[in-house]
């Protein structure tokens, strides 16, 4: 990742994952198990985090919306693809409400990948061509 787009990052208010990032540890993570059973667990860090806030779940577009209460305050969505039988991926999108991350979505999106790489089985990121 250039230092202009870590910069970049940095001070923007809104981050999320992608196929393609250049932040290795923000590209879709990927997971061998079904997409209800990884929306049902995703929900279940959300519940057991007291800096978040469950605000709608679309099991038809794969979509949790969440809101950040504690710490910087914003907006989340998470969303689960159901790629093939057992390859499941997730993405995430965080706007923080005032100001700028400063680097708090980054953590935050990692911390919250990190907890599904333990439940689950982790394939790898950024792997949809594969």
């Amino acid at each position: 990742m250039g230092m202009m787009s870590k910069v970049g990052a940095f001070f923007n208010s809104h981050v999320e994952t992608s196929e393609r990032d250049e932040d290795e540890t923000l590209k879709t993570h990927y997971y061998k198990t079904s997409k209800d059973k990884l929306m049902e667990g995703i929900q279940s860090i959300i519940f057991s985090e007291e800096q978040f806030s469950l605000l709608d779940v679309s099991k038809e577009r794969g979509e949790i919306s969440v809101n950040v209460i504690k710490g910087k305050k914003g907006f989340l969505v998470i969303t689960v693809v159901n790629v093939r039988p057992f390859k499941t991926s997730v993405d995430m999108s965080l706007t923080v409400e005032k100001g700028m991350n400063l680097g708090y979505g980054q953590k935050m999106i990692r911390q919250l990948y990190h907890r599904l790489d333990k439940d689950y089985t982790f394939i790898g990121v950024g792997i949809s061509e594969q």
